[in-house]
């Protein structure tokens, strides 16, 4: 079963920048326990987010694949909390990388204002892991 946070796709340069949607209803599953009273979105989940929308970036080249696992994490901040009725926008742009990995700055925003901000790196799944 495949897990998807990311409700749409609204802006790709293949491999390069990508920017996704995701509205947050008080149905989500994490609400529940995330916190009881009020109700926020997990961090895990915003970056989960960023992953997904990176990962459609990268299986949007010629040659692309969707195969692609988080490596390392840098930099995370988180500036607010994220409720039910928010709407996320996701945007990640590449940040460098060699054959087999790639790095990319992330932003997730609501409305105007920024609510995380990573640098974080993907592996390819399809071949050795890259020397560091």
């Amino acid at each position: 079963m495949a897990f998807e946070f990311v409700d749409r796709i609204v802006e790709c340069v293949p491999g390069e920048r990508v920017a996704a949607l995701k509205a947050l209803a008080l149905n989500e599953e994490f609400f529940q326990d995330h916190f009881p009273g009020s109700p926020v979105v997990p961090g895990a989940m915003i970056l989960e987010g960023l992953v997904q929308a990176a990962r459609h970036c990268l299986a949007a080249l010629p040659d692309g694949h969707d195969q692609w696992t988080l490596d390392a994490v840098e930099n995370l901040r988180f500036n607010r909390f994220v409720v039910p009725g928010d709407t996320m926008r996701l945007e990640a742009e590449r940040d460098g990388g060699a054959e087999g990995s790639a790095w990319f700055a992330g932003r997730a925003r609501v409305g105007e204002e920024t609510v995380c901000r990573v640098r974080f790196g993907l592996r390819s799944r399809k071949g050795p892991r890259p020397a560091d």
